[in-house]
């Protein structure tokens, strides 16, 4: 890893990815020794041992959620314009309703979109970036079922303006800015997450040479406005 340019994201990418690899290792075994403690512990053992033995996997739980979430923003980080194919915003869409789809259908959520445009981004980059922001429309959803819409309209010359919309809690003007940084959580634990999604979804969009920023959304909720080149 060179040190000597501290402050790239190339470098910054290498540490987390190295801080991911070496975590991982130790993490499995707190699991796995656990579970074999579960499985094989004496069965007079009292109720602070039973205790302790939901809460490590709870813990280790959260902390592969974070390894995940380090992993996804590390990517993110080596985003570059040459990075991939263009790729259509459609089939990246299609492809996360997909893997959401258990998530969906639990919350009655309703996902649609509108003139969906091919981008100078990668599907991968692309999938990672509508799975970021639909599955925070799906976290952060109001008393009522989800209504999440996604479309795109060229604004300006070579360059889409995409919206993804919901329904949901809304995030407070005073905080709009403050969720793309890291670890940043406004509601803290109760919706779960480790504050890392919106922060990636900026590196790609940042990487591009677009833009991306948190509104009010008309009728409650938000919207999620981001520019991407024209493929």
């Amino acid at each position: 890893m060179d040190v000597k340019n501290h402050t790239s994201g190339a470098w910054l990418a290498d540490f987390l990815d190295r801080l991911v690899h070496d975590t991982r290792e130790p993490l499995r075994s707190i699991t796995a020794y656990t579970e074999l403690l579960r499985e094989n512990g004496p069965g007079n053992a009292g109720e602070d041992v039973v205790r302790a033995l939901e809460e490590i996997p709870a813990g280790a739980s959260r902390i592969g959620r974070l390894l995940e979430g380090l992993s996804g923003y590390s990517i993110a980080l080596r985003e570059t314009p040459e990075s991939g194919m263009p790729a259509s915003l459609h089939s990246a869409l299609t492809i996360v309703l997909g893997e959401l789809d258990q998530q969906i259908r639990a919350c009655g959520a309703t996902v649609t979109a509108a003139g969906l445009p091919k981008v100078n981004v990668s599907l991968e980059r692309l999938m990672q970036l509508l799975g970021n922001l639909i599955g925070n429309s799906l976290r952060f959803r109001s008393e009522a079922a989800p209504v999440i819409h996604v479309t795109a309209a060229m604004e300006e010359a070579d360059t889409w303006t995409i919206r993804v919309e919901d329904n949901g809690i809304g995030i407070a003007a005073a905080d709009r800015d403050a969720v793309f940084q890291p670890f940043m959580r406004v509601a803290g634990r109760k919706y779960g997450g480790v504050g890392l999604g919106l922060t990636a979804c900026r590196a790609i969009v940042e990487a591009h040479g677009g833009a991306i920023r948190m509104e009010a959304a008309p009728g409650g909720g938000t919207v999620c406005v981001f520019t991407l080149p024209e493929a």
